[in-house]
């Protein structure tokens, strides 16, 4: 893992005179299957993720390292109850989302290829952050007056595969990019939409938590853009 704190520094420590077209950044969507023990403990849930991430472009080396962040909601689940609060018979709207963070950093090896068409292998390395949190509410669109976090937990993880890209009609503006990941991590705790009951007796919440490595096949599609380009 010490890999992580490594490729965290080198980002932040490239040099100023770094010329802008060498940095990149990308907006890309990925779809997670679960797969091994984790498809063992939750069947098909699916993984839907957001990626923003930016790149260094190595001059004259088909290298790239970046930062990439990650953001998913996994779960949701509204329900109404009048037995919330014992003081109170009033009916509430609660909504529950399951959602996942991750930080991960890149290293990528881009194949030196004239061809319409270009592949490139990547890993990744960094942390996974499971969180769920609730919002009580009179009505859909009222504010929350209250409002929190449920659950959390986090673990540390990798990811390695690789992909193709393909070069927009100029290619110094860009490229879309669809990728294959494997993504790997230690076992972690979350929640997932049927894992929170309510004990009306007590008037609180129990939380029964899914615990497995997390293990997920990632299918990606995006588009990659140098911060500026000459035309």
């Amino acid at each position: 893992m010490r890999i992580i704190p490594v490729l965290i520094i080198g980002w932040l420590l490239l040099p100023f005179q770094l010329q802008a077209q060498d940095l990149l950044y990308t907006l890309q969507f990925n779809g997670g299957m679960p797969v091994r023990d984790l498809q063992n403990k939750v069947g098909t849930l699916f993984f839907p993720e957001l990626n923003l991430a930016g790149y260094y472009q190595a001059p004259f080396k088909p290298i790239e390292v970046g930062i990439n962040l990650g953001y998913s909601i996994y779960g949701t689940q509204v329900e109404r109850r009048n037995d919330l609060f014992a003081s109170s018979n009033q009916d509430l709207r609660i909504r529950r989302n399951n959602n996942l963070l991750t930080f991960m950093g890149v290293f990528r090896y881009t194949f030196e290829l004239d061809a319409r068409v270009i592949p490139f292998i990547e890993v990744q390395m960094g942390a996974n952050y499971f969180y769920t949190r609730y919002k009580i509410r009179e009505t859909r669109f009222a504010e929350p007056f209250e409002q929190g976090r449920d659950f959390s937990d986090w673990v540390l993880g990798y990811r390695g595969g690789g992909g193709i890209k393909i070069p927009f009609k100029n290619p110094q503006k860009g490229y879309s990019e669809i990728r294959l990941l494997y993504h790997e991590s230690g076992p972690v705790s979350f929640l997932r939409r049927q894992d929170t009951s309510f004990d009306p007796n007590t008037r609180t919440f129990d939380y029964h938590p899914t615990r497995s490595p997390f293990q997920l096949l990632q299918l990606g599609f995006g588009v990659v853009m140098p911060i500026y380009s000459e035309d």
